[in-house]
């Protein structure tokens, strides 16, 4: 799923979105909603900000996830900032 995310991200026409860093996917707390931590790419960057443009196309990240890995059902993608040293 995450390389599923990764390319999902990439698509997103957002310049804010294409500054951040995929860290992690994980099942929270089962497969069907998973985490997913990204991290900000430039200390300039407003997390905040940053978090609700992710949130804003999370549906179609979704969409992309459950095509790309062949899922009848998409998990919920519940979205997070890191920060670097949390790798």
């Amino acid at each position: 799923m995450f390389d599923a995310l990764t390319y999902a991200l990439a698509e997103v026409d957002d310049p804010l979105v294409e500054e951040l860093l995929l860290a992690s996917v994980v099942p929270a707390p089962s497969s069907s909603r998973v985490l997913v931590t990204l991290l900000l790419n430039r200390d300039d960057i407003d997390g905040d900000v940053a978090l609700e443009r992710v949130r804003e196309c999370a549906d179609e990240l979704r969409e992309e996830v459950a095509a790309e890995v062949h899922r009848k059902r998409a998990p919920e993608l519940v979205f997070r900032i890191g920060r670097p040293d949390e790798q």
